[in-house]
């Protein structure tokens, strides 16, 4: 197949994919590419669209990929301005928010969205407006759009060879750093979607515990290209690396064969690292440098309510066996729900100062709220709550009042405590002592004698980029 014109008349733009080169760019438009389609690439979060606006103006076709709630604010604000340019091209949104967000999207935001293994319905997409544009509009199978409401079908896809030239050098992203030296960190996945059902992850409306694995030539091929383009470090994005840990330990070894200096990370739930023990002393001999895992909260009300499937009890035994296997484990959190009284707050605090995970933790951590989208699975089980408000279309979510107020006017303080942290670049123990007094504050107790003596210990392995959804 012929390229359908010589200059690109199709620009796909990344909004936020925290802190790595967009993989939600490289991987579209490798199979665009295969099929002879010219594509220009943006990554907002890096790149000024005033840059491109040449080729927005020209462009027949605008894709917006959306993989998490940041990145589908940054690109509605982006769309405004490219209105602005008073163009007529498709707009498509596609990834996992933009299937949740899909009624509102298509209510006059978005020509099209496609949702899951999007890749191929991309590409037909593409075909459709760029060949067809002058003729009544069919739109591929699984592209929703105003006229043409579906249910989409996650299923496996062909999987392409990401392509990275073209995108932003590494030098603009995050970066690993361990014992006060940094390196160039790259980032790709093994796997799509998840086995598991937690209520409030985006991943269990579209894949409905179901997993695809990516081929081990394709994600060792795909670090290669990275290696060559300067990596020491690789983020393996999956969103539980261990769902396949068969798959998991080859393509370990494999790296670990070709690249034995090459560093990594992933992401793991509890239980997966607690089941699974035997083979993270391989991943750490291997050069895992840390693990990042959602423990979310310690209270065991909280964690049944979300459907975790672990327990406080699995929470200390997972530290306790990271400890012993080397492998710095960085958790995340869910510190604001429905559900999370004060006291566990508190004793959410208590639980880092007594481990010592100040700088384990981003402080940003302690300031994430449970965030329902429209589509959430968490809606399957709590739309009747009392706490549950309104549809708050314009932010993506429904909004929600905690049953005691001093939570909510918490959450306020805390991340606006956060906020200013980031932008002055406070240390995380100093972060950590103002949220500590606020909630001590606020419960009318005093502190406890923990916090008496302490020391902020060197930091862990990790990357320059806080976590946030």
């Amino acid at each position: 197949m012929g390229k359908y014109v010589s200059v690109p008349q199709v620009v796909l733009i990344s909004c936020y994919e925290l802190g790595h080169q967009p993989f939600n760019l490289a991987s579209p438009m490798a199979i665009l590419a295969e099929a002879g389609v010219s594509a220009t690439g943006v990554d907002l979060s890096v790149e000024d669209l005033s840059d491109y606006a040449e080729e927005i103006s020209a462009a027949q076709f605008i894709g917006f990929s959306v993989p998490m709630h940041t990145a589908l604010r940054v690109g509605y604000s982006a769309l405004s301005r490219i209105r602005a340019l008073d163009i007529e091209a498709h707009i498509c949104f596609y990834g996992i928010y933009a299937e949740l967000n899909a009624d509102y999207l298509l209510s006059g935001i978005a020509d099209s969205v496609i949702a899951g293994e999007y890749e191929v319905a991309l590409l037909e997409l593409v075909q459709s407006v760029l060949v067809n544009r002058f003729d009544p509009f069919v739109p591929p199978a699984n592209v929703r759009t105003r006229e043409c409401v579906r249910t989409p079908a996650i299923v496996r896809v062909p999987f392409v060879q990401p392509q990275r030239s073209g995108l932003p050098s590494l030098e603009n992203y995050a970066r690993f750093q361990r014992d006060g030296e940094l390196s160039l960190a790259g980032y790709t996945e093994t796997t799509r979607g998840c086995k598991h059902k937690c209520l409030h992850c985006p991943v269990t409306p579209l894949y409905d515990g179901r997993f695809f694995i990516v081929p081990e030539s394709n994600v060792l091929e795909d670090i290669r290209a990275q290696v060559a383009l300067g990596a020491r470090h690789i983020t393996f994005g999956d969103p539980d690396f261990l769902n396949g840990p068969g798959h998991a330990r080859r393509i370990v070894s494999s790296l670990h064969t070709e690249f034995p200096w090459l560093t990594f990370d992933f992401t793991a739930r509890v239980t997966h690292l607690l089941r699974h023990e035997s083979i993270l002393p391989e991943m750490a001999a291997a050069g895992c440098a840390f693990v990042v895992s959602a423990v979310e909260s310690l209270s065991d009300v909280v964690l049944a309510n979300l459907e975790k499937g672990h327990t406080r009890a699995d929470i200390v035994n997972v530290f306790c066996l990271m400890d012993r296997v080397g492998i710095p484990l960085r958790p995340s959190l869910l510190s604001f729900t429905p559900w999370t009284t004060l006291d566990d707050y508190l004793e959410l605090l208590a639980f880092v100062s007594e481990k010592g995970l100040f700088n384990y933790i981003d402080s940003v951590q302690y300031s994430i709220r449970l965030l329902i989208p429209p589509g959430s699975a968490m809606l399957s089980r709590w739309s009747g709550a009392p706490w549950l408000g309104d549809l708050d279309q314009i932010n993506y979510s429904y909004d929600w009042n905690h049953p005691d107020p001093r939570m909510d006017s918490l959450h306020f303080q805390v991340a606006r405590v956060v906020q200013q942290a980031e932008l002055i670049g406070q240390d995380k123990l100093k972060t950590f002592v103002e949220i500590e007094d606020l909630a001590f504050a606020l419960a009318n107790k005093p502190h406890s004698e923990a916090r008496v003596v302490r020391e902020l210990e060197p930091s862990p392995a990790g990357l320059t980029e806080s976590w946030f959804c």
